[in-house]
Order: structure tokens, then C-alpha cells, then sequence
């Protein structure tokens, strides 16, 4: 698949996902874009804000396989990846696979579940595969992606296991969904009344192996020197920033790497320029850092810290 036919594919499940999904463009696309990357999403925000519409919208589009999780404190390991049962018939154990075998899957309110369960997705969001009995399952292939949209609600913290460091760095980007405007607000409703039932679904646009062209025709947008530099430079400054304790690791280069090809991709290029990589910077660095005890009393947001340190670094000339 080239560029154009890539871009007019996403354009097409753009405009059929926001005739629902109102008033949320910029979120749109960065979902648009972390699919595109192959990366894994984690939504913080609070409930009601349509996280849970935004990936189903996605999953119909694109022809994937979908499979909600609702993370729950007695969720154990085996619900998610799934075990080996005994077959009488047979006389032997047999592979039932968990809900984690799907395209993509959506682990709501993920910080509900125990520490064991959310490491049972550690293995399956880094290596695409799961470990059973000695045995292992792959999730993804040629023709079949693999994607975890997490939720979490930032304010609801009891009865809630906070995420481990190892685990947000999993993630390509922590998007925020926000409330919609007074008029965006008025729209949804009327909407509502136009549809004339609570539900909704969405035409398939692409297969799924369609899908999985796409996000190799990322691989071919170049980056120069002087942007893996700057993407390095950016990376590498959050390690020495005075309010920061923790910096970005190199996993970060990586995913603003891919985010920025993603972007260039959307906008119809072939290479990555400076504004692909400060656009993004916040989306795909501000979860991986830790501010210092300081700062986080003080009331500093880490996107504030991604948005200071851009203005420090300097970025290559356009050309």
C-alpha cells in the first residue's frame, strides 16, 4: 500500500467515526495515529467521556475482532490470557484461549485489577504473545494486529492498584478525552433523539488486513539524522530536567519516533519534519516521566514539563 492510498483510507474512517464521536477531532486522530503505529493506548479520563465508544468505533471501521475486559479486583491472570483444560474425550489437556485473543482489546478501568492480573498483560503487550503450561500463543501475525486500549479514572483511587512504572511505559500515548463544548454537547444529544435508539454501530470500512498494510506503510516514511537527534536530544533532556526525578527511557525515542512517521503519514509525506515530533512529544513522553516530590505538591503536570523542554531544545531547520 502506498502513502495516498493510506491516507484516503484513514481520511474515510475518520469522517465515518466523527458522525458519531462529536466535537473530539484532535482525539480522533491520536488514536488514528497510535493505531497507525502499532502502539498500545491508555485513556485517562473520567467516566462518561465515550472511551469506551471511541475503541468499539475504531474495531467496527477497521474489521478487528473486539473484546471488552472489565478489570475487577477478583480478575485473575487466567481470565485474561486463558488455561489449559482437561479433555476427557481425549485424554489430554487442551488450549482455551482468553479474551485476550482478539485484535483489539479493551482493558477498562485496568488499575481495578490486582498487580498479578495487570502483569498478565505485560508479556502480551510487549512480546505480542502469552506463556501457558510451557507453551506459547502468538497474538499478532501478517495479517491480524493486536492493540490494548486501557482506561483508567484518574480521581477514583480507592479500592484502585496505580499502574507500575514498567507497565505505563508500555503504552505509545495517554490521551485524555475531556468534556465535550456547550454546542459539541447540544449536538450529541441531538443526535441521540435523530437515531432514535440508545445504540449505535458503524459500517465496516477496511479489513483488517487492510489494516495491517497500513501500518506497514509507516515503515517507509524516512526520519534524517538531524530528527533522530532532536527526538534523542528531547528524550535525553527529561533525564536531566531539574523538576523531573525519572526521565523518558529509550522506548520513548522509539514510540515518538513511530508517532511522528504515523503523523507524517497522515498528513501525506514521506518523511518526518520537526513540528511531527513537538506536536506529539507530550502525547507519547508525559506518562513515562516521574516528577520530583516538589513539583508534583506543587501542582506541576508533567505535560507542562514535555511542553518547557521543547522550547529549550533546539529543533533542526525545516529544509
Amino acid at each position: 500500500m502506498n502513502i495516498q492510498e493510506a491516507v484516503e483510507a484513514c481520511d474515510s474512517i475518520l469522517t465515518e467515526i466523527k458522525k458519531f464521536i462529536i466535537g473530539k477531532d484532535d482525539v480522533l486522530k491520536h488514536v488514528m495515529l497510535c493505531l497507525l503505529a502499532d502502539g498500545h493506548i491508555l485513556f485517562e479520563d473520567y467516566p462518561g467521556l465515550a472511551k469506551t465508544m471511541i475503541s468499539r468505533s475504531f474495531a467496527s471501521v477497521l474489521g478487528c475482532d473486539f473484546n471488552r475486559i472489565q478489570f475487577t479486583p477478583d480478575l485473575l491472570p487466567a481470565d485474561l490470557t486463558g488455561s489449559e483444560i482437561y479433555n476427557q474425550k481425549s485424554n489430554d489437556f487442551e488450549f482455551k484461549p482468553g479474551p485476550l485473543f482478539a485484535d483489539i482489546i479493551l482493558a477498562d478501568e485496568i488499575n481495578r485489577a490486582t498487580p498479578k492480573t495487570q502483569s498478565a498483560l505485560l508479556e502480551a503487550m510487549g512480546e505480542y504473545q502469552v506463556s501457558i503450561g510451557g507453551k506459547t500463543y502468538e497474538l499478532i501475525s501478517t495479517e491480524k494486529p493486536f492493540l490494548v486500549i486501557a482506561t483508567q479514572n484518574p480521581l477514583e483511587l480507592e479500592g484502585t492498584f496505580a499502574l507500575p512504572e514498567a507497565q505505563v511505559d508500555r503504552f505509545l500515548a495517554k490521551v485524555r478525552v475531556g468534556y465535550p463544548s456547550k454546542s459539541d454537547e447540544a449536538k450529541i444529544l441531538t443526535n441521540r433523539i435523530n437515531r432514535k435508539q440508545k445504540l449505535f454501530s458503524l459500517p465496516q470500512i477496511i479489513t483488517k488486513k487492510t489494516f495491517r498494510e497500513m501500518q506497514k506503510a509507516v515503515e517507509i516514511i524516512s526520519v534524517s539524522d538531524e530528527l533522530k537527534d532532536y527526538i534523542v536530544d528531547i528524550v535525553n533532556y527529561t533525564r536531566h530536567a531539574p523538576q523531573v526525578r525519572v526521565g523518558a527511557s529509550p522506548r520513548g525515542s522509539l514510540d515518538l519516533m513511530s508517532l511522528a512517521r504515523a503523523n507524517a503519514l497522515l498528513d501525506g509525506r514521506d518523511y518526518v519534519i520537526p513540528q511531527d515530533v513537538k506536536e506529539l512529544a507530550s502525547l507519547t513522553l508525559s506518562h513515562r516521566i516521574i516528577l520530583d516530590v516538589g513539583s508534583y505538591i506543587a501542582g506541576a503536570s508533567s505535560e507542562e514539563i514535555i511542553t518547557r523542554i521543547l522550547t529549550k531544545v533546539k529543533a533542526p531547520r525545516k529544509e
